[in-house]
């Protein structure tokens, strides 16, 4: 396991001099910071095999340095100078570690050397009081010199014990790495470094950067100046990249698999106001978002307060004006701009999706479950987000960047506490949510109920023409939906149709009287009816259109197309004969069909068209042949 330790405090207090008195190796890599003895970006240094040091720049102009370099470390080490004690970017330094969720660090009063004993109790005891409460409480307090190296070995012995105590990361397995560094090297070409926060990669990945989406391969990784073959969580990595300039890659990007993560401008979490924030924070208020080793301008969207007091939390949108590329439970710090201050910080619950409206129920409950971190709470919430847009389990796992094992542990607990089922189709499976498919199954509950309404003499509505009327359904949960209804009895199915259970055609008594009559004709009349015009001849439009689909509804008669329609008696016995047809010979001309009916092409014609349609026939030229031995029924 590989642990990234990071350095905090003041300008000037001795932070780089630690290190380099830690490992014999100086952070700062810049001529200007060695000119100059002040540190101004990150520098890093390796203590052992397992433990990288990153060194941050304590003054105030480069807190967003030092913000991208503690965004991925695992424990800190607060340096106070004993000749100057807590200062002001010792306080800020320490207040983004909290805001950071960093657990584990320990506290060094450095340059003893140019303190007395009682100046340098009198820093100890502020710097106690400074992290009264907070995960420093307990930390161990060592006096050093970096200069003279008095206290440094014993330092260095309690790192390696403060490492073991580290609690592994909980691993994604989706490849993600923000990138701090980037130059090229002679001969080699492009050079990223970062922190693997999530899965791993090898030498001859295909990865890209985000958000811009640019494909990249790994020429080679490089872990602590050793090559390596894999670069792996946790550990801080070099990695040479193909198919890509220096000119396109910055600081704040992400390396990552493919097809994973998702840049987005609106990210969803929990905020909370640091106690000694300046003002109050008002909703849409303007700031420095750091997330990862990016720093963006967004707009705060205050969720469910007017404003945030300090000391305050709540829920809120961060809306970024350029795409942002992170992770469900990621730590974020804001900093105002004018005057420049850390002002909160908070977690990310939620990426992506649209503006939200501000003190609404669903959005606050969603975001309440979220906030649990409940096992399965993540999917759950995706699930009924997601609504009717529904996804397959592969699906599942590129959208929320986590592996298949993952994904299929959440889905079984879901399913086990009866929230979740699994529905096959055509060979993939959706997890569907219960409250989704209650939400459609009482949409089409309720469309079947209008259109009976409206469509009184129709006995039920095509499953084509329902599925449209329900906003297109996903063909997967359509199919869901009216399977469990007709399961449960709530529906019919025949054939293509659909209808409510217990609906059926409801008659006048004068459209009584003109169906039976038309029954009748065309019961007797068999394979010759009358056309339609002579049927319903003196009878007032309207009347003789309701009849008419009430008849074919009903399936008392079978529209053959043309204007024809004939009674399914009729229509039954004529398939009959063709299939004995058939018996005989493997094709039956349209004449010899005609001839058997002892009837005219105009009624055997459209017969056969209608066999065609429901796929008892195929047409070949001037014959038909048989297309299934399981053939349809009229």
């Amino acid at each position: 396991m590989h642990y990234i330790l990071g350095t905090a405090g003041h300008i000037d207090h001795g932070k780089s001099a630690l290190v380099k008195a830690l490992t014999g190796t100086d952070p700062d890599r810049l001529k200007e910071e060695q000119e100059r003895g002040m540190t101004t970006d990150l520098g890093f240094a390796f203590l052992g095999d397992e433990i990288t040091i990153i060194d941050v720049p304590g003054h105030e102009r480069f807190v967003r340095h030092m913000l991208a370099g503690a965004s991925t470390i695992d424990m800190v080490m607060l340096v106070v100078a004993a000749d100057d004690g807590v200062m002001p970017q010792t306080r800020e330094h320490f207040e983004i570690c909290r805001l950071l969720g960093i657990k584990k660090g320990l506290i060094v009063i450095n340059k003893i050397d140019l303190g007395d004993r009682e100046m340098i109790e009198v820093v100890k005891d502020d710097v106690r009081e400074l992290v009264r409460g907070s995960f420093l409480e307990s930390a161990p307090v060592f006096e050093v010199s970096a200069r003279t190296g008095q206290g440094v070995d014993e330092l260095k012995r309690a790192i390696l014990e403060l490492a073991k105590t580290v609690e592994q990361k909980p691993d994604r397995g989706v490849f993600r790495l923000p990138i701090d560094r980037c130059f090229t090297i002679k001969g080699f070409g492009v050079v990223i470094a970062g922190t693997v926060l999530s899965g791993s990669c090898r030498v001859g990945d295909r990865l890209e950067i985000l958000p811009e989406g640019f494909s990249v391969r790994v020429r080679g990784i490089q872990r602590h100046n050793q090559a390596v073959q894999q670069a792996n969580l946790g550990e801080r990595a070099a990695l040479n990249l193909q198919g890509v300039e220096l000119e396109q890659i910055h600081r704040g990007q992400v390396l990552a698999t493919p097809g994973y993560y998702h840049p987005s401008s609106f990210i969803q979490g929990t905020f909370y106001l640091l106690k000694d924030a300046p003002t109050v924070l008002k909703n849409m208020t303007r700031v420095h978002l750091h997330i990862g080793t990016a720093e963006v301008m967004c707009r705060v969207c205050l969720l469910d307060k007017k404003e945030l007091s300090p000391g305050e939390e709540g829920f809120v949108q961060l809306r970024t004006e350029e795409p942002v590329v992170c992770d469900w439970n990621d730590r974020y710090v804001l900093r105002h701009f004018s005057p420049p201050a850390t002002i909160g910080g908070g977690v990310v619950l939620e990426i992506g999706g649209d503006k939200l409206r501000r003190f609404d129920d669903a959005t606050i409950s969603r975001l309440k479950k979220l906030r649990t971190g409940e096992k399965g709470s993540v999917l759950e919430q995706f699930l009924l987000k997601t609504g009717f847009d529904i996804k397959t389990v592969s699906g599942i796992v590129r959208a929320l960047a986590i592996t298949e094992e993952d994904a299929s542990k959440m889905i079984e607990l879901l399913v086990n506490t009866g929230r979740v089922e699994i529905w096959e189709y055509e060979g993939k499976k959706y997890p569907i949510h219960k409250d989704i498919y209650r939400g459609a199954a009482n949409n089409i509950i309720s469309i079947l109920s209008d259109f009976h309404r409206q469509q009184p003499m129709r006995l039920g509505i095509k499953q084509s023409e329902l599925r449209a009327k329900a906003g297109n359904l996903p063909m997967a949960l359509f199919e869901l939906v009216v399977s469990r209804l007709q399961q449960s009895g709530e529906i019919v199915i025949e054939g293509d149709k659909i209808r409510k259970q217990g609906h059926s055609i409801q008659l006048k008594p004068e459209e009584q009287m003109l169906f039976n009559r038309i029954s009748d004709v065309l019961k007797k009349t068999g394979w010759t009816p009358p056309v339609q015009e002579e049927l319903f001849a003196g009878v007032d439009r309207k009347l003789a259109e309701r009849v008419r689909i009430a008849l074919v509804e009903s399936g008392t008669v079978i529209d053959i197309g043309e204007g024809i329609i004939m009674h399914v008696q009729a229509v039954s016995e004529a398939q009959n004969l063709l299939l004995e047809m058939f018996k005989e010979k493997k094709e039956v001309a349209a004449t010899d069909f005609r001839q058997a009916l002892r009837t005219t092409r105009k009624f055997a014609i459209p017969l056969l068209n209608y066999f065609d349609a429901i796929g008892i026939t195929q047409r070949r030229g001037d014959v038909r042949v048989l297309k299934s031995k399981t053939a349809n029924s009229c």
